[in-house]
């Protein structure tokens, strides 16, 4: 029992490190414009009726945040606090952005719905203006727009330490050690505690933001739409 255990989890382990096609969807609905007025359901615009299926990210919700984290970068702007050593801290948290998939799998109409700062809510925008396309949602068979909130979450609250190819000249007026001689483990008042040898040490089947108002499903869509 323990070594099918071991079986499955390796199992499941390979699975989530295999590469997702961000283009999946790109074509399955042929030459199609969704250019003509329609009810959108959920986000603002409206509530969701039942038996509307979710538009889907390739790969689905796990790696659409996978996606948006992955491509969002480090906004330098300081919070104008500081750790125990002097560090000057980071502006952190959340910036959400409300989305339309229309009914040929699209993103559009993006705007933030809960504001950072001006520079993350713009890195926001940039992000997800970049995503690709999606399986479109349905309702009764029917190919329907849909809108939903994603969270863009700004973590850091220090600079990452630069990479020493990226200094092609020093003047001398820089001092290396300030901001980066630095134990944040050993910090007790520290909100997050990251291994800065990558950009991003973030744990995805911990996730517990939700993107969907519904469960993520693998479905088959009709090509009529409504």
């Amino acid at each position: 029992m323990k070594r099918l255990s071991t079986l499955l989890f390796a199992a499941i382990a390979s699975l989530c490190c295999l590469a997702v096609d961000y283009m999946m969807y790109t074509g399955i609905y042929g030459e199609c414009e969704d250019d003509e007025p329609s009810q959108i359901y959920g986000g603002s615009y409206s509530e969701y009726p039942p038996g509307l299926i979710d538009a889907q990210f390739p790969g689905g919700e796990v790696e659409l945040v996978r996606y948006i984290s992955r491509n969002t970068d480090i906004q330098e702007v300081y919070s104008g606090e500081y750790d125990k050593n002097g560090v000057p801290l980071l502006v952190t948290g959340d910036v959400l952005v409300e989305f339309v998939i229309d009914r040929c799998g699209k993103p559009g109409k993006f705007r933030v719905v809960q504001s950072l700062t001006d520079e993350q809510d713009a890195e926001a925008l940039r992000v997800m203006e970049t995503l690709p396309m999606f399986r479109a949602a349905s309702l009764d068979g029917y190919r329907v727009k849909s809108a939903y909130i994603a969270p863009i979450r700004f973590l850091h609250d220090r600079m990452p330490k630069p990479k020493e190819d990226e200094y092609y000249y020093d003047d001398g007026s820089y001092d290396y050690n300030y901001d980066y001689n630095y134990d944040s483990s050993s910090d007790s008042n520290s909100d997050f505690n990251y291994d800065y040898s990558s950009d991003y040490n973030y744990d995805y089947s911990s996730e517990s933001d939700t993107i969907y108002n519904q469960s993520d499903t693998i479905y088959n869509v009709s090509d009529t739409i409504r």
